[in-house]
């Protein structure tokens, strides 16, 4: 059975963030691991030296180290979980073929020319720039429109269509890499909600 490009999004999406709450699970378990540690040591320390002033100080300051350290481990697992989601949903894009890889391309290039026509014909001539695998599948689905078209090689795309008209004027980006980038930019503010420590 054929995934949609919406439910490919859906199935990365699930396995990420099951991933990246695991990970953020762990980084909290660690933190707070580490803030009891100092909290017990400052409990047994003020317990043997209440007179000293000075020694609760240097206690406060070990907490703060600790919370510290934690807030680092937490940013740090973040930013590992943001990599690692990056990194699958790349690797995944660029396995992507066959009948898959060629659905995925008619349907970003029909949002792409419905977006540039408003719902009717686009401006010809178009500029669309593709992935070099991608190139023949485009060139078919845009001579079975009747379209007026250059298609272009950009080995930085990693799959989907950019389209250009009017001189330039007017440009859709339905990349992989531009929707990747959406996706991850959503994620990322998910991960990076202030965690308790």
């Amino acid at each position: 059975m054929e995934m949609s490009v919406e439910e490919l999004k859906r199935v990365v999406l699930e396995k990420a963030k099951a991933e990246a709450d695991e990970i953020i699970r762990e980084a909290i378990k660690k933190s707070e691991a580490i803030v009891k540690d100092a909290e017990e040591r400052r409990k047994r320390f003020i317990e043997s030296e209440k007179a000293k002033i000075r020694s609760e100080l240097q206690v406060e300051s070990r907490i703060g180290e600790a919370r510290r350290r934690a807030r680092l481990i937490v940013s740090s697992a973040k930013a590992e979980v943001a990599r690692a989601i990056e990194e699958k949903a790349i690797t995944l894009l660029r396995s992507l073929g066959g009948a898959r890889r060629e659905e995925s391309l008619k349907i970003l290039l029909e949002e792409s020319l419905s977006e540039l026509g408003g719902g009717a014909r686009p401006q010809s001539p178009l500029e669309v720039y593709v992935s070099p695998v991608d190139r023949a599948a485009v060139e078919r689905l845009l001579k079975e429109r009747g379209l007026d078209y250059q298609v272009h090689e950009d080995p930085s795309i990693m799959g989907g269509v950019r389209i250009s008209c009017c001189g330039g004027e007017v440009v859709v980006d339905n990349t992989y890499n531009t929707r990747l980038k959406r996706v991850l930019t959503a994620l990322q503010k998910e991960v990076s909600r202030d965690l308790p420590i």
